[in-house]
């Protein structure tokens, strides 16, 4: 089959849902993935539908190497190619250093670090197939900057760009590229989850600490990275794109 399919990780909801959604109205096919809300996949799928396109879920704990083997080799029996990975899956909790556990350090280095790793070492052989694969990381501006209070976020989203950046080089001449889009605090479950937690205004955050005056809404990310998935970014590679309403450049966060 000549149509082009992209897997989008954690795309049940927020930013992979809308990401999933954006890649479906430009002529992808579309694995959609989720680890528990089978619900919210469907409802992804259903927009996918919607938008024109085809798609097929599969749940899988990407932190889980068992789990990714079973996702990747779903992809390979009913689509035989992956042109577009899409790692977006992740989680956060917010607590100092020390209070952290052992289990909660480790918990968000394997969602938010591990899992691209898997994802990745597992798809290479599909990407490489494809003759101009794409790979897409959601990071986080946590990853540049730091945040307190999430420090085992920040140190694994941070470990993301690192992966992009070294990967970027080793597949250099493959025509895949790999690129990274570092998000600031968006209108996403998990995004607003911070607020709640703090108990920081929404409001008052944006009028404060954006240059916008706004979050970043999550289908200004997928337009970002469906630009990263098609022949007109074919020279970018290696790159973290940041897209935050300036959250780095404004007020220091509180």
């Amino acid at each position: 089959m000549n149509k082009k399919v992209a897997l989008v990780t954690g795309s049940s909801r927020g930013i992979g849902r809308a990401t999933a959604i954006k890649l479906a109205r430009e002529g992808f096919s579309i694995i959609v993935n989720y680890r528990k809300r089978r619900e919210e996949a469907e409802e992804t799928l259903e927009k996918i539908r919607e938008a024109g396109s085809d798609g097929v879920i599969v749940g899988a704990d990407v932190s889980d190497p068992v789990q990714v083997d079973k996702l990747l080799g779903e992809v390979a029996e009913r689509y035989g190619r992956l042109d577009v990975l899409v790692n977006n899956a992740g989680w956060g909790y917010l607590t100092p250093v020390s209070s952290m556990t052992d289990e909660l350090w480790e918990k968000q280095i394997r969602v938010n670090l591990d899992s691209v790793f898997l994802v990745t070492r597992r798809a290479l052989p599909l990407l490489l197939n494809s003759g101009n694969g794409r790979i897409i990381n959601i990071t986080s501006i946590a990853g540049i900057r730091g945040v307190p209070g999430l420090a085992a976020y920040s140190a694994a989203k941070a470990g993301v760009i690192g992966f992009t950046r070294a990967l970027a080089q080793e597949l250099a001449g493959t025509g895949i590229t790999v690129n990274a889009i570092a998000v600031g605090f968006a209108k996403t479950d998990m995004g607003l989850s911070f607020f709640k937690a703090t108990g920081l205004s929404v409001r008052e955050y944006e009028e404060k600490y954006t240059l916008t005056g706004r979050l970043v809404d999550p289908e200004e990310v997928a337009e970002l990275v469906a630009f990263l998935a098609g022949e007109k970014a074919s020279s970018i590679t290696g790159q973290v794109i940041v897209i935050d309403s300036g959250q780095m450049l404004a007020l220091p966060l509180p």
